[in-house]
């Protein structure tokens, strides 16, 4: 008779907007979340209403659920300051931990969560979604099979105008350097994924928007020197007007044989077309296969299979490790307008 493993038991903490979101990914096959945290009563209450657990599920501290509850793993959708503590926490409860992006927000605090972990043999893994996208895993492929050869520069950008869509008292809004720190991420995490290249150095400026809720800068342009000497262009905007792009951003890849286009459409990200353009060529539309497993999903799943092999996942905080310092070493360059280096 065959022996049907048990589902990873998850322990949600954070049932704000996006938390909320998390509703439906934490379905994946082999996942069952257990109990959730949250301070706020109101967001326990939805708790119970829409997810069927029953009160005694619903926690308004981690370390009562960890107490009451059996798990095998935390996932972690707070604001990002409070991230390290929760991870810090589940890790000394000998729990793995899945944690939305940014893993935290200074590279002393990862390192601490990254030696933690080590010394708990769990896996710490970051919800790097954009990376469990189709078109995101076409470009790596198609990048590492050399179809447009050794490369040269990299532009980017993302436009979106974010400034009706949270709430006035929404800690994006009052967070300094909102777009690199809670967006930024994806792309800099996405650079790194699908070139396999490292970030050697970082120019930046950052502006406010003055018609628009950011209490600080929502916008940013950088450039960025990759270790193989390729030059990055990025900008990226959270209070634009008239034009948005997708979440994923806008890719042009240059080669020494050609270009890779990456676009696609503000509302869907699952949705991108890549356009390989060589000289004296039409443009070719190259394919995009589907993914069994796409986004959150995608990330879940990766987690569920790293604790039941053992091995550690793409998006481990080890390796995340690299895409945070891009992104401190982008703000440490706006606020001291110095070509910084950064270093995990």
């Amino acid at each position: 008779m065959s022996h049907q493993p048990r589902p990873l038991r998850i322990i949600q903490a954070g049932l704000g907007g996006f938390g909320r979101s998390w509703a439906d990914v934490v379905r994946v096959d082999g996942v069952e979340r257990v109990a959730v945290v949250d301070p706020a009563p109101e967001a326990r209450d939805w708790a119970v209403a829409t997810l069927g657990l029953g009160a005694d599920r619903c926690f308004a501290t981690l370390d009562e659920a960890l107490k009451k509850v059996p798990a095998d793993a935390v996932l972690i959708v707070t604001p990002p300051e409070t991230h390290h503590q929760l991870a810090k926490t589940a890790l000394a409860a000998g729990k793995h931990v899945l944690t939305e992006k940014p893993l935290v927000t200074t590279l002393d605090a990862a390192r601490d969560l990254v030696a933690a972990s080590e010394v708990a043999h769990r896996i710490l893994m970051v919800s790097q979604n954009y990376r469990f996208r189709p078109a995101a895993m076409a470009v790596r492929e198609y990048l590492a099979n050399d179809v447009i050869g050794a490369l040269t520069a990299v532009r980017v950008r993302c436009l979106r105008d974010m400034r009706g869509r949270y709430a006035a008292d929404n800690f994006r809004y009052l967070m300094r350097h909102p777009f690199v720190v809670d967006m930024s991420i994806h792309h800099f995490d996405l650079l790194r994924a699908v070139t396999g290249l490292e970030v050697e150095s970082i120019y930046a400026r950052g502006w406010r928007v003055p018609d628009s809720p950011f209490r600080y800068d929502p916008a940013v342009s950088a450039l960025l020197t990759l270790n193989n000497g390729a030059t990055v262009t990025y900008d990226g905007d959270w209070a634009s007007v008239g034009m948005e792009t997708s979440w994923n951003g806008e890719w042009e890849f240059t080669g020494e044989r050609g270009r890779l286009r990456w676009t696609g459409v503000p509302d869907d990200a699952m949705d991108g077309s890549l356009t390989l353009l060589r000289p004296g060529s039409d443009p070719e539309m190259l394919p995009v296969p589907p993914l069994a497993t796409a986004d959150r999903v995608g990330a879940l799943a990766a987690f569920r299979d790293a604790v039941a092999s053992g091995e550690e996942p793409a998006t481990s905080a080890r390796d995340n490790i690299r895409s945070l310092a891009i992104v401190l070493g982008c703000i440490a360059s706006i606020e001291t307008g110095q070509v910084i280096s950064p270093g995990a």
